[in-house]
């Protein structure tokens, strides 16, 4: 009677000392470090936490038990591998801090230890001979505006001269075949060409840098050479108000819609109080106007005023209110009349998984928007990130 108490206790302690601690064998990164500080020597510590081994990984290629030996929890690793899997492509370093489950503090320790391969690395496109470059020159149109005319085998000796290869060009004049030679790839080219419609065309050289697909190096490039001719809205304007002296309303002509009043609109020709009332109640919603043709979105304005007052309006697109998309609180991504609630529900979804996007690209590949979503409210969207 006396020895069973004893075995039984005995048993217990023996059955404890030998189980496995689940909860040590996968420490999340943060733990881990800290262990490590407490043990700077041996393989493991003394309760049996595993130490953090940090290697040089490229996220396109790691593996699911490397990201693991890095510290990452089970989760997040399975939830990388899978995201990459779906087509991501990691060009940058903190397309990987975008990843749902990335903390900052867990991206401050990986960053040094991130080294992306060469065929997946972002980097800018260059002509791949100088035969085959695209050279263009700037050559009057008509009413102020500029064309980007093609140079052949006869280019002069200070455009074949010029750095890069690279002569003044207008942004707004451009098509596909110009865009690429200028070193962007065709898939560039036609975002480039849906933005600058989306929104209207360039006014600045700030507005062309706007557009997700030109990046920060291809804009300090190219920067040097861009050339925006005046809009033929604001050059008719000038030559309106030059005609009309200081009398008469013509003067102010063409309203820009984004910085117009209600006294300002309803002197244009077609716009009456409750047609300016609706745009400027529009306009709030929308964020602003990207292109003059957008007030007919309102409703109230029909074909016959549209004709009228087309040519006394313009947009300036860069007056626009832009959404950070990443952080954009449910209720103000809802108000906006481009966003139904389908495609709300889709953005708030993915959002949470994924913790963001880079580009508005990205938000057509894993299908949140579609190609006609993305094209109408790219001029609207802003993609912000967690600073470290």
């Amino acid at each position: 009677m006396l020895l069973l108490p004893l075995l039984g206790a005995l048993v217990w302690l023996v059955s404890e000392t030998l189980r496995p601690r689940f909860g040590d064998s996968a420490p999340l990164l943060g733990d881990t470090l800290a262990e490590e500080e407490k043990h700077p020597a041996g393989g493991a510590d003394t309760a049996g936490v595993r130490r953090l081994r940090l290697f040089r990984f490229d996220p396109n290629t790691v593996t699911y038990e490397e990201l693991r030996l890095l510290g990452i929890a089970p989760r997040t690793a399975a939830g990388i591998v899978k995201y990459r899997t779906a087509g991501k492509v990691f060009a940058i370093p903190e397309d990987f801090a975008a990843c749902y489950g990335i903390t900052d503090s867990a991206y401050a320790v990986l960053k040094p230890y991130i080294d992306i391969g060469e065929a997946y690395r972002m980097r800018i496109r260059e002509p791949r001979t100088a035969e085959r470059r695209c050279l263009f020159s700037v050559t009057p149109e008509g009413n102020g505006r500029t064309a980007m005319a093609r140079t052949g085998e006869g280019v002069s000796a200070a455009a074949s001269g010029a750095e890069n290869g690279l002569v003044p060009f207008d942004p707004n004049a451009l098509g596909e075949e110009g865009f690429v030679g200028l070193g962007f790839t065709p898939r560039q080219a036609r975002t480039i060409i849906n933005f600058r419609e989306a929104c209207g065309g360039f006014r600045t050289a700030a507005d062309f840098a706007r557009s997700y697909a030109v990046s920060e190096e291809m804009f300090v490039r190219l920067k040097p050479y861009i050339v925006i001719a005046p809009p033929e809205e604001e050059s008719a304007g000038k030559e309106s108000g030059q005609a009309a002296g200081n009398g008469g309303a013509a003067a102010s002509l063409p309203v820009e819609l984004n910085r117009a009043d209600s006294a300002a609109l309803v002197a244009v020709s077609g716009i009456g109080p409750a047609t300016a009332s609706a745009i400027l109640a529009y306009r709030e919603r929308l964020g602003g106007f990207c292109n003059r043709r957008q007030v007919v979105e309102t409703g109230v304005v029909t074909e016959r005023n549209w004709e009228r007052m087309k040519e006394q309006i313009w947009a300036d697109s860069c007056a626009i209110r832009k959404i950070d998309i990443n952080f954009a609180a449910p209720n103000a991504v809802a108000r906006h009349p481009y966003i139904t609630p389908r495609t709300l529900r889709k953005i708030l979804r993915n959002r949470q998984l994924k913790g963001g996007w880079s580009t508005i690209e990205d938000m057509v590949e894993d299908n949140t928007l579609t190609n006609e979503e993305a094209g109408r409210l790219a001029p609207y969207l802003h993609f912000g990130t967690v600073p470290l």
